[in-house]
């Protein structure tokens, strides 16, 4: 299998339930796109609020806010507030559908959803899609699923449901410390680790801190990128308004959802705010160039641009230093000054809103577009 010599490693996490404006006003003092005035969220948050693709057409309406609130990242989330200064930070990221979990998770997984919202818990379906794993396998490139108990996600798709490539979150910091890291891992964390409101933030960041140290005492920093996003917006506010590329056979908008952070970060990856629009299904995208995989069949996801020209695969690259090691200070990157002002929002993409189209399986055949959620 072809793949850069300089990136051995691609590791995406998933979070739950944050917007950008809600987890990252320390980003505004260095440019960012992000409001740094609303009322402090308290860790852990008092509630956790509807979030479902109703609560989403209602946001987008206008008949509601959402919360309204922030978390001082610097004091709260520090970790998560040093790698958004030092790494990428993708500020006009967004969930891939506007609604709850699932489908978002799914659109990480394999660029497409089958439905919007979550299944009843106990009554876990499996479809037959295409996925970034499953992919990997087919092209000889070694992966694992590090989930929660249930393996959630991966769990829905037939080709992975039962691998034992899926396998509990904290194998993780084992399998760097062994030497035995796949070269493509994605994760998913059980609460409280996963953030997931009421959760203390603070757990889940821990969580990913340790992840990531363990793969800098591997020595394998130099050669690994890391994608760290959540899942959907979580009834929480954020002040952009996205651009309308996809909409649902009810006519609403379906792509992109709300704001949502993903930092980006390495040893190779080229650091700074970045302001180009970009989905969930970017991650898996992004994975598929910096691995050297071909196209994975799903039109939303292969015409995606991706995000391997911010990493930087010459020889003579530049290593970013380590990050601080886990559970240790955080100093972060004195701002600018004055500080910059925001970047405006770039144009939405070529083409307008198009209707959702059809779920792709395995072996040709296809599902009805995405549409139990009907709101008209």
């Amino acid at each position: 299998m072809a793949q850069s010599n300089a990136v051995n490693h691609v590791v995406i996490m998933v979070q739950e339930n944050h917007t950008t404006d809600n987890y990252f006003r320390s980003m505004a003092a260095y440019g960012a796109n992000v409001v740094a005035n609303w009322p402090i969220a308290p860790n852990p948050p008092a509630s956790d609020q509807p979030h479902d693709r109703h609560a989403y057409y209602s946001w987008l309406t206008k008949k509601s806010t959402g919360a309204h609130l922030q978390f001082d990242t610097a004091k709260v989330l520090p970790f998560y507030a040093w790698l958004a200064t030092t790494g990428a930070f993708l500020e006009n990221h967004c969930s891939g559908f506007g609604t709850n979990s699932t489908p978002n998770h799914l659109l990480v997984v394999g660029g497409q959803s089958p439905t919007l919202r979550n299944p009843p818990r106990g009554q876990q379906p499996v479809w037959d899609m295409p996925s970034l794993p499953g992919h990997a396998q087919d092209h000889g490139v070694s992966w694992r699923a590090y989930t929660g108990s249930s393996g959630y996600p991966v769990e829905f798709y037939q080709q992975l449901k039962g691998s034992p490539q899926i396998v509990r979150s904290d194998q993780f910091v084992a399998d760097a410390a062994a030497g035995a890291l796949p070269t493509l891992s994605m994760m998913w964390h059980d609460s409280p680790l996963d953030e997931h409101p009421v959760a203390d933030v603070s757990l889940g960041m821990d969580a990913v801190w340790q992840a990531v140290d363990a793969v800098v005492k591997a020595g394998l920093w130099a050669s690994t990128v890391f994608l760290l996003t959540w899942d959907d917006w979580g009834g929480y506010d954020d002040h952009v308004a996205t651009p309308n590329v996809e909409h649902t056979p009810d006519g609403v908008q379906l792509a992109y959802g709300p704001r949502v952070p993903l930092l980006m970060f390495g040893g190779r990856v080229r650091g700074g705010i970045d302001s180009r629009w970009c989905s969930h299904v970017t991650l898996p995208k992004t994975a598929l160039q910096l691995l050297g995989l071909p196209p994975l069949g799903v039109p939303r996801l292969d015409s995606d641009g991706g995000l391997a020209d911010l990493v930087d695969l010459s020889a003579n690259a530049t290593i970013n230093p380590v990050p601080p090691a886990s559970g240790s200070a955080i100093t972060l990157p004195a701002p600018p000054h004055p500080t910059p002002a925001p970047r405006p929002l770039p144009p939405p993409p070529a083409g307008g809103s198009q209707a959702v189209g059809p779920v792709l399986l395995r072996g040709g055949k296809t599902l009805p577009p995405p549409n139990d959620v009907p709101l008209h």
